[in-house]
């Protein structure tokens, strides 16, 4: 299944309990965003699916099954279970937010895949944490540090997690190095 097939089940759902999309979304997300999710041209964030998983009743596993393409275990090159892909996006989000860059890329970086579903947040992720290890290197390996920038800008204006500011950081920092 793929994203449209994914709009189709949050679609169903709604419709077998009988709710409107603005009773739906409350305050979460707009009617607007859900009826882009719901029509396929427009891939909800993790958070945003558990949310219309709670919503709607649905098992977040029922709705990883639409995902199509499925990301890679770090470490192992296995194709994880679909509901594995949650897990993987959940564990790379802890490790950036810890501090833990390099594993953070090793979650990640098997799963830049435009195909997969969370692309757009697997992208904002391995392109913080590429520019927060180029800043770690800056003083003591300025050659590696450059690398880790010129990496972080080739993923930083994907998706709709695409920022100015993080673009526009990571741009001045090479033309500094």
């Amino acid at each position: 299944m793929d994203r449209s097939e994914l709009g189709r089940l949050i679609k169903e759902a709604r419709l077998a309990k009988k709710m409107t999309q603005s009773e739906v979304v409350g305050n979460f997300i707009t009617r607007n965003m859900l009826s882009q999710i719901e029509s396929g041209t427009a891939i909800p964030s993790i958070k945003t699916l558990e949310y219309l998983s709670q919503r709607l009743d649905i098992s977040i596993q029922m709705l990883s099954k639409a995902q199509g393409d499925v990301p890679v275990e770090a470490g192992t090159g296995r194709t994880p279970d679909n509901s594995m892909t949650f897990r993987l996006l959940k564990e790379g989000k802890r490790l950036y937010q810890e501090g833990e860059y390099r594993k953070a890329l090793k979650w990640i970086k098997p799963n830049l895949n435009p195909s997969f579903l969370f692309y757009d947040e697997f992208c904002a992720i391995y392109s913080r944490s590429c520019l927060a290890l180029a800043k770690e290197n800056a003083q003591t390996r300025p050659d590696k540090s450059r690398s880790f920038a010129e990496e972080a800008a080739k993923y930083a204006d994907k998706g709709i997690y695409a920022s100015r500011d993080i673009i526009s950081e990571i741009n001045t920092y090479i033309s500094q190095s």
